[in-house]
C-alpha cells in the first residue's frame, strides 16, 4: 500500500521518537561500571499475544550494556573544554560505582593547575589525587564510547601562563605538499581621449611542504609603466622551526625584521624569535605584582572595576607574572583578603608599547646575506643581530649591530612602563658609511628617537606617538646603499619624522580617529605629510562617517580629500544597505549613491552606484563577487560619458598531496585539508563557500599556527544518507604547515521499517534488530517501528528479545526495492 502524505508524516514523527529513544538506549553509556538503574515496565503496553514478560525482558536487555571496568586506558583529555592532548590514565572504581581517573600531581601540574593555591596541600601527597575533594567546584566527566575525560576547573586554580599554551609535542608539521595560490586581474577600457587601454596581472604564492621544511616563492607578471609584461620575485626562501628556541631558521631571499633596524630586504640566512610559539598570555606587556601576604590569603586583581584574576598565596613574599591585560593601558586593583578576614586594596598603573616585554621574555634576530633591493642597486654582503629582553622595573633594554664592509651601526634602547604617566621608549643609534661620492667619502651620524603612549580616562587612546632626529651624516643601511649608487630614489638622508595615531570614543556609539605623519630631508626643502581623519557615528540605524585625508606632500593638493558617507540597513533582501557620498578631491566634488549586499550565506555580494561630479562627468557601476569551493570569482563594470572599463578578477589555490589535486580558496600562511571520505557537499563553518569535492576534501584557509584551531563541518545540511561520526575536531598546525583534518564517514541508507510478527502483532517494543554479524542496528520503537542504518545490499536482519541469545525472528530486506520519502525507504514487513 502507497503511504500518504499524511502518513508519510507521520512516520516521519516516530521517527524522531525512535530515534531519540534508540540513541538515549543504545549510544549514552554513563560511566558506571555496575548499573544500578532499574525501569518500572509495567508502564509499557505490550500486546496479549506476547509474554506478560516481554517488557520487562526488552529493558532487562536494554538495561545490561556492561561498561568500563577499573583498569588503565589511554583517553582523550580536556581541560574547560579545550583540548589538552591523549594521556594514559587508570581509572578506579569510587564508593558510588563511578568511574574515576585517578590523577596525580605532577599530571595536574601539566594541565595547568596552580598546585601552590589548593586548600590543602597535603592531598596533593596522594599518587591517586581525589579532584574534586582537592578543588571544590570541580567536575570530572568520563564519556567511555569516546574514551574522553573532559575535566572543569575553576579559573582560581588555574595558571594563567598556560592559557593559549600547546605542548610543542602537538605542534603538527601537516603532510607533505605542494600548492600555488593565485590572484589574477584583466581590465579592459576605452577613453575618448586615450583611446583603447588594457592591462592584466598575475600574482602566485608557492610553496612546497617537506616534512619540518616549507619552501615559500612570491612571484608576479604585470605590466610596468610603459606597458610591457616583466616577472618580478619578490621572496623565495626555505623555512623551518627550530625545536627548543622558540624560534625559525629561514634560506633564501626574506626580509630583516624591523623590531630595532629598518627591515631589510636579503638574500641569505635568518634566524629570528617567533612569538606566535609563546603562550598568549606571554606576547603583550603585562605588569608584575609583587607583594607580601601575612597569612595563607586569597589575591583578587581587577580592570576598571571587572575582576580578572583571582589565586590564593601563601605566607611571605609573593609575584604573580602571569596576569593578562586588556587594553594598552589602564589601572589595576589588588584586593588582597587574608586568612582572618583582614583585607588590604593597592592600585597598580601600567602603559604598553609595542617593544615591551614582559620580564624574562626574549626576543631575538641574526641575519646575514647581501643586500637584494628591488631597484639596480649594489649587493653588498651585510650582518645583523638584535636582541631585547624583558628586564626588572617594568622595562625593556633592546639593541642591534649591524655591519657590511662600507657601514656600521649601532642601536642600545630602553622602553618602560610609567604606570599612569603612560609608556616611553628612547633609543639612539650611531651609524658610520663610507659613501664614496665626489662631495664626501665617509659620513657619520647619530640618530635618536622617542616612542610615547597612553590611554586616558577621556576614553583618548595616544596608540603611538614617535619622533626621531638624525643628524646630517647619519645614513641608515638603505639610504647607504642609494647613495653609493647614484640611485634615482635617493632623496637625501632624513633629518626627522613624527607619527602620532590618535584614538577618541564618544559616547557608546561615536569615535574619532587621527593618524598623522611628517617627515623631511636634509637635502630637501619640501615636507612629506599625510594624515587621516575619521569621525563615525551610529544614530537610530544610520551610520555616518566624516572622513579627511593627504598624502605624500603638501604640494600635491589633489591628494587631499574631504568627505561624508552615509549608510543605512535596508529591508529587502539580505544585508541589503544603500550609501551616499559626498566627496571634494582638490577642487572638485563628486556624489555617488551605492545600492549593495550579500545573498547565499553571504557567497555572493554586489553593489550598484550612480556617481555625479562638477565637471559634468556622470558614470554608473555594478559588480558582482562570488567565494565558491574553487576560489573566488568577481566582475566589474563601469560606464562614463567618456569612458568605458570592464574588469575581471579570481583568486584561489590549487594543492596537490599524496592522493589527488585540489582546488579552494587562497590558502593564505597556513591551512587545513579536510577529508570526509568519498562524501561531496559538505560544508566547512570555518570558510564561506567552501564544500567538499566529489572525492571528499576540501581546502580551509587561514588557520592559526601553533594554537588550537577547532574545524567544524556543516552537518545541518546533510541528508539522511550521510553518517558522520564526530563533525568537530582540533588540528594544532605549526607556520606555514597543511594539516589533515579527516572525518570518518559513510553513505548508509536509511530504513523505517514497521515490522509485524507472523499473527500480525507489531514487534515488542525493545526488541533489538541485528545483522548477520550480530551488531545491533536499531531498537523496535511503538507500533513495531523501527530505524535502520545499513548498507543497500539485500540481506536477512535478526529480531531479539528477552534474554535469549537466539534470534525470535528475521526480516528479509532489500532498500532497493523499498519506497523512498524525504530520504528515507518505507516498508511494512513480517518478521518469520
Amino acid at each position: 500500500m502507497k503511504p500518504t502524505p499524511e502518513r508519510s508524516r507521520l512516520r516521519l514523527v516516530h521517527l524522531l521518537v525512535i530515534g531519540s529513544s534508540g540513541a538515549a538506549l543504545l549510544e549514552a553509556q554513563p560511566a558506571l561500571a555496575v548499573s544500578s538503574v532499574e525501569f518500572q515496565h509495567s508502564f509499557l503496553r505490550q500486546s496479549p499475544d506476547h509474554a506478560s514478560d516481554t517488557g520487562a525482558l526488552a529493558l532487562n536487555a536494554l538495561n545490561n550494556n556492561h561498561d568500563l571496568g577499573p583498569g588503565r586506558y589511554w583517553v582523550d583529555i580536556q581541560v574547560n573544554r579545550v583540548y589538552f592532548g591523549q594521556r594514559e590514565i587508570e581509572f578506579v572504581l569510587s564508593d558510588d560505582d563511578r568511574l574515576l581517573p585517578c590523577l596525580s600531581a605532577p599530571l595536574l601540574a601539566e594541565l595547568g593547575v596552580r598546585l601552590d593555591s589548593v586548600a590543602d596541600p597535603t592531598l596533593l601527597q596522594s599518587s591517586c589525587i581525589d579532584l574534586q575533594r582537592l578543588i571544590p567546584g570541580a567536575e570530572i566527566e568520563f564519556d567511555s564510547s569516546q574514551l574522553l575525560l573532559a575535566l572543569s576547573i575553576p579559573q582560581i586554580a588555574m595558571r594563567r601562563d598556560v592559557h593559549g599554551q600547546i605542548d610543542p609535542e602537538h605542534w603538527d608539521y601537516g603532510i607533505n605538499t605542494a600548492f600555488v595560490s593565485y590572484q589574477v586581474s584583466a581590465q579592459q577600457g576605452t577613453n575618448r581621449y586615450r583611446g583603447h587601454q588594457s592591462s592584466d596581472d598575475l600574482y602566485l604564492n608557492s610553496g612546497v611542504n617537506l616534512g619540518a621544511w616549507r619552501l615559500r616563492s612570491n612571484q608576479s607578471l604585470r605590466q610596468n609603466d610603459h606597458g610591457k609584461r616583466e616577472w618580478s620575485r619578490a621572496y623565495t626562501y626555505a623555512q623551518r622551526d627550530l625545536p627548543g628556541t622558540h624560534a625559525n631558521l629561514t634560506l633564501g631571499e626574506t626580509f630583516t625584521s624591523g623590531d630595532v633596524f629598518r627591515s631589510l630586504p636579503i638574500k641569505g640566512a635568518l634566524i629570528s624569535s617567533d612569538l606566535g610559539m609563546l603562550p598568549d598570555v606571554l606576547q603583550g606587556y603585562a605588569p608584575i605584582i609583587r607583594g607580601v601576604a601575612q597569612t595563607r590569603a586569597k589575591l583578587e586583581i581587577l580592570q576598571s572595576g571587572y575582576p580578572i584574576y583571582s589565586t590564593y598565596v601563601s605566607p611571605g613574599p609573593y609575584e604573580i607574572d602571569d596576569l593578562s591585560t586588556i587594553g594598552s593601558s589602564g589601572e589595576l586593583e589588588i584586593v588582597l583578603t587574608e586568612a582572618d578576614g583582614q583585607v588590604r586594596r593597592f592600585t597598580q598603573s601600567y602603559s604598553t608599547l609595542s617593544n615591551l616585554l614582559r620580564e624574562g621574555v626574549w626576543r631575538y634576530s641574526s641575519a646575514l646575506g647581501r643586500y637584494n633591493g628591488a631597484d639596480d642597486l649594489d649587493d653588498p654582503l651585510l650582518w645583523q643581530g638584535t636582541l631585547a629582553m624583558g628586564t626588572v622595573w617594568n622595562s625593556t633594554l633592546y639593541g642591534g649591530l649591524m655591519a657590511s664592509d662600507f657601514y656600521r651601526a649601532g642601536t642600545v634602547g630602553v622602553s618602560r612602563d610609567l604606570g599612569s604617566f603612560g609608556a616611553l621608549a628612547f633609543d639612539l643609534t650611531h651609524s658610520r658609511a663610507n659613501i664614496d661620492t665626489l662631495q664626501s667619502q665617509d659620513v657619520q651620524g647619530m640618530s635618536y628617537a622617542l616612542k610615547y603612549g597612553k590611554s586616558f580616562a577621556s576614553n583618548t587612546s595616544l596608540r603611538f606617538a614617535g619622533y626621531r632626529y638624525s643628524t646630517e651624516g647619519y645614513r641608515d643601511f638603505d639610504e647607504a646603499v642609494r647613495q653609493r649608487s647614484h640611485s634615482s630614489s635617493w632623496y637625501g638622508s632624513r633629518r626627522s619624522r613624527l607619527e602620532a595615531s590618535i584614538f577618541q570614543n564618544i559616547g557608546t556609539r561615536s569615535s574619532l580617529n587621527l593618524t598623522w605623519s611628517q617627515q623631511d630631508y636634509w637635502q630637501r626643502d619640501d615636507v612629506q605629510r599625510q594624515f587621516q581623519f575619521n569621525i563615525n557615528t551610529y544614530h537610530q540605524g544610520v551610520n555616518y562617517n566624516l572622513y579627511a585625508s593627504q598624502s605624500l606632500s603638501k604640494t600635491r593638493d589633489h591628494d587631499r580629500q574631504i568627505g561624508l558617507s552615509v549608510s543605512l540597513p535596508l529591508d529587502f533582501g539580505h544585508s541589503t544597505n544603500a550609501s551616499f557620498d559626498f566627496q571634494k578631491v582638490g577642487e572638485r566634488y563628486s556624489q555617488r549613491a551605492s545600492l549593495g549586499g550579500s545573498a547565499d550565506e553571504n557567497r555572493l555580494n554586489y553593489r550598484a552606484s550612480l556617481s555625479n561630479d562638477d565637471g559634468r562627468q556622470q558614470a554608473a557601476a555594478l559588480s558582482l563577487g562570488y567565494q565558491a569551493p574553487f576560489g573566488s570569482v568577481g566582475a566589474g563594470l563601469t560606464q562614463g560619458n567618456d569612458y568605458r572599463t570592464l574588469s575581471l578578477n579570481a583568486s584561489g589555490a590549487v594543492l596537490l598531496h599524496a592522493e589527488g589535486i585540489e582546488v579552494g580558496p587562497y590558502l593564505g600562511e597556513t591551512a587545513a585539508l579536510v577529508e570526509v571520505p568519498d562524501i561531496a557537499g559538505v560544508g566547512v563553518l570555518n570558510a564561506t563557500g567552501v564544500k567538499t569535492n566529489e572525492h571528499g576534501y576540501a581546502l580551509v584557509p587561514y588557520l592559526r599556527p601553533y594554537r588550537i584551531n577547532h574545524i567544524v563541518l556543516q552537518t545541518d545540511q546533510l541528508g539522511p544518507e550521510v553518517e558522520i561520526d564526530n563533525g568537530t575536531t582540533v588540528v594544532v598546525p605549526r607556520r606555514g604547515a597543511v594539516v589533515k583534518a579527516t572525518f570518518p564517514a559513510r553513505s548508509v541508507t536509511r530504513l523505517v521499517i514497521t515490522a509485524r510478527t507472523l499473527n500480525g502483532q507489531p514487534l515488542p517494543f525493545g526488541a533489538q534488530v541485528s545483522d548477520g554479524a550480530g551488531a545491533v542496528l536499531g531498537v523496535v520503537g511503538q507500533a513495531g517501528q523501527v530505524l535502520l542504518s545499513t548498507s543497500a545490499e539485500p540481506q536477512t536482519l535478526d529480531v531479539r528479545w528477552g534474554d535469549r541469545n537466539e534470534p525470535k525472528c528475521q526480516l528479509a530486506i532489500d532498500p532497493q526495492q523499498m519506497e523512498q520519502a524525504q530520504g528515507y525507504r518505507l516498508q511494512t514487513l513480517t518478521c518469520g
